[in-house]
């Protein structure tokens, strides 16, 4: 595998911006910048051998800088739904910014999406990575403890993109993150995702109201729209999920030491195919039903099912409901988690 650099922008300060560009043998490539830690592209091949980008984003750092719905970024300090931005931790309560509705997303107005992170390359176990680091400050985003925050990239010769983190804190925090890439395995800007099959290997999934406000409890999966243990395409679901909008899913093995196979996804007219895995809990399911219409995008604009994501994470409200997941990381402790997306054709 190799990887490149390039000027991408600059700051309102002056800081410049980079674009990283990580390509193996088999011609995948994938292109990160280190605002955000935001991948900006992904290309990979058909059945035919045909490439193409399969990852909604901006047209450049312009179109990121001015605010996206947190398109390939790192979402934390904690991604998803933090309900009602409260929580009390060791006795003291906290009110984060509620940046969504009732509800406090993706780590607030400036969370780790909005950061522009120390980027360098590296090489580990005779693998070329990208490396992104961030010091978190103690009262960022209403958060507490300065957390020191590590996210590795690298593309493996099977057509993954693999993502390491690893984090630390000098005071208990909550600590929930993910990557929030959009995909289209048709290619981006290439219509709808209604057609793609899906599968997650899940049978109990996270209960919310009207608002998505997560409500602390699971529930079986059995007998509903929300049942993807045998592979579903999206349009037949769509309309019986809640606001559209998909589930977040309990995985039934918890956390893990090694990454294992929690979701697939397959587009038949290109045959594309992505697999996730993770050590990651819970999985967040999204189909795209939020996405204004007229979003500008690569090379037009997008809509509403212009994209699905997979988010492998912890339960976003565990910091508030601890027997549904751990969302908080204490001194001491070295928070470490991977999530590969693995693409195919068939």
């Amino acid at each position: 595998m190799t990887i490149t650099s390039r000027p991408y922008g600059a700051l309102p300060s002056g800081e410049p911006v980079k674009l990283f560009t990580l390509t193996n043998e088999r011609g995948m490539t994938v292109s990160i910048t280190d605002f955000g830690g935001i991948v900006v592209s992904i290309e990979v091949p058909d059945r035919n051998g045909i490439l193409a980008d399969v990852v909604l984003g901006k047209p450049d750092f312009a179109g990121y800088f001015a605010g996206h719905p947190h398109m390939g970024a790192i979402a934390g300090r904690v991604a998803g739904r933090l309900t009602g931005g409260r929580f009390t931790l060791d006795g003291v309560d906290y009110q984060l910014a509620l940046n969504n509705g009732a509800n406090h997303l993706h780590g607030g107005l400036k969370g780790f999406d909005k950061e522009l992170w120390l980027s360098s390359v590296i090489t580990e176990d005779g693998q070329e990575k990208l490396r992104l680091r961030h010091r978190d400050l103690d009262g960022a985003n209403g958060y507490p403890g300065n957390v020191d925050c590590q996210v590795d990239y690298a593309v493996t010769s099977d057509n993954e993109l693999r993502i390491d983190y690893q984090f630390v804190t000098d005071k208990a925090t909550p600590l929930v993150v993910t990557n929030h890439s959009y995909f289209n395995l048709k290619g981006q800007g290439e219509g709808q995702i209604l057609d793609h099959e899906v599968q997650i290997f899940a049978h109990e999934c996270a209960l919310a109201d009207d608002e998505m406000t997560l409500l602390s409890k699971k529930v079986l999966v059995d007998g509903t729209a929300s049942d993807f243990r045998e592979p579903a395409v999206i349009g037949d679901r769509v309309d019986r999920l809640h606001q559209g909008h998909g589930d977040g899913y309990f995985l039934p093995d918890g956390r893990t030491i090694e990454p294992r196979l929690v979701a697939r996804v397959r587009e038949a007219h290109t045959g594309r195919v992505l697999e996730t895995l993770t050590t990651e809990p819970y999985i967040q399911f999204y189909t795209g039903s939020q996405m204004e219409e007229g979003e500008p995008g690569k090379t037009g604009s997008y809509g509403k099912h212009s994209a699905f994501c997979l988010e492998a994470q912890e339960y976003p409200d565990a910091v508030n409901a601890p027997d549904l997941g751990v969302g908080v990381l204490r001194p001491g402790e070295d928070f470490r988690s991977t999530t590969i997306y693995r693409f195919s054709a068939e």
